[in-house]
């Protein structure tokens, strides 16, 4: 499933549609993106609107429309969105095709695990404004993470890193990368890392996170070449740092990459 950085790059592929109008709304007959939308209302209130604003929330997207539209999307598991000709043919796979007079804004969903919404209003919807914290902003902090730490203590700290609740973006191979990172077994209890040790789990969290947000989030791609990205995919691969080999377990229901020599 598409992380933070990921969202944040997919969504920046709809920009070259800014500022201009939705000629017309392609649905899906069958897809259930639209499990909690009526596709009708959905043409019915973009056509004729220009899609003015985009943004991402950790895994979250918001397309603003010029006559109080706010368009919601969350890419699921295999959504993607790209950019078309004007002429282009709705595929098999795509759940929305919105055209404008050069161009054509497509999400394609093959497993239909992502959903669309909308909701209409002045200001953003009130499900937006509740989302929690970006871990790359001022109001995530120390204080945050550790009433979080406490509050779920007898849970495994990388089962923790992947709620949503609380780390919003935060997928598998960042919490992967955050925990090799500030050395700490992903299978350890969250409430049993000691205070020095929550201070630096706190510290790799803001730097996993804008360290993806300005490399994956900016131009696609990997991470930088010396992160645990790179080698968390196959078994019997080394530690960029230690040498020494990578295990590759089942933690919290999700596959987990953790290096023995560092993370003790």
């Amino acid at each position: 499933m598409p992380e933070l950085a990921e969202v944040a790059y997919a969504c920046s592929l709809w920009n070259p549609g800014l500022g201009s109008v939705v000629e017309e709304v392609i649905c899906h007959p069958k897809s259930r993106v639209y499990r909690e939308l009526d596709r009708k209302v959905l043409e019915e209130e973009l056509v004729g609107e220009k899609l003015a604003s985009a943004e991402t929330h950790g895994k979250q997207m918001l397309f603003g429309l010029s006559g109080g539209n706010w368009m919601g999307l969350h890419l699921g598991m295999t959504g993607w969105l790209s950019v078309e000709d004007e002429n282009y043919e709705a595929g098999k796979h795509d759940a929305l095709v919105l055209r404008q007079s050069k161009r054509a804004l497509v999400f394609r969903d093959p497993r239909q695990f992502g959903k669309l919404t909308l909701d209409q209003g002045k200001g953003k919807p009130e499900w937006w404004e509740l989302l929690p914290p970006l871990m790359t902003c001022p109001e995530f902090t120390m204080e945050l993470l550790k009433k979080v730490l406490k509050r779920h203590g007898r849970q495994p700290i990388k089962a923790l890193l992947l709620d949503q609740r609380y780390f919003p973006g935060m997928g598998n191979w960042m919490a992967d990368e955050v925990l090799w990172r500030a050395g700490i077994q992903p299978a350890k209890l969250s409430g049993k890392i000691e205070t020095s040790k929550q201070k630096l789990l706190f510290e790799k969290i803001v730097f996993v996170a804008l360290g993806a947000m300005d490399s994956v989030g900016k131009f696609g791609g990997d991470p930088p070449e010396d992160w645990l990205f790179h080698v968390r995919w196959k078994d019997g691969l080394l530690c960029p740092n230690s040498g020494e080999p990578l295990v590759r377990e089942k933690i919290g229901g999700r596959t987990t990459c953790w290096s023995p020599a560092l993370q003790k």
